[in-house]
């Protein structure tokens, strides 16, 4: 699951825009695309509204425990989070750390 974490929100929705509005094609588009240009097309009118919609941005973490609540709820009991941007992450390490691991665990996905 994708993540953009970073304490700026819209500096997390821009980083996402920029390196994943690809998201925004679903795989069905994205598995028929042959390469950099087409993906470049295909996700041109990806607006930074449609990456927030569908992409966690920020340092929100019932955001993050939503959004692998509805993984799990379709039946996957093992989950990868993708931090966008190597350069958020060693913050993101750190708070996902002391506020995002604690909050999972915590949370029930039954």
């Amino acid at each position: 699951m994708p993540v953009s974490f970073d304490r700026d929100r819209d500096a997390a929705i821009d980083r996402a825009h920029e390196q994943f509005r690809w998201f925004g094609g679903g795989w069905k588009v994205n598995a028929e695309l042959p390469g950099p240009a087409a993906f470049d097309a295909a996700s041109q009118f990806v607006t930074k509204d449609d990456i927030a919609d569908s992409i966690p941005c920020g340092d929100d973490v019932a955001a993050i425990v939503d959004g692998v609540a509805d993984w799990a709820k379709a039946g996957f009991t093992h989950l990868a989070l993708c931090q966008i941007g190597g350069e958020a992450q060693p913050e993101f390490n750190e708070w996902a750390a002391a506020e995002l691991l604690p909050a999972l665990r915590d949370a029930s996905f039954a």
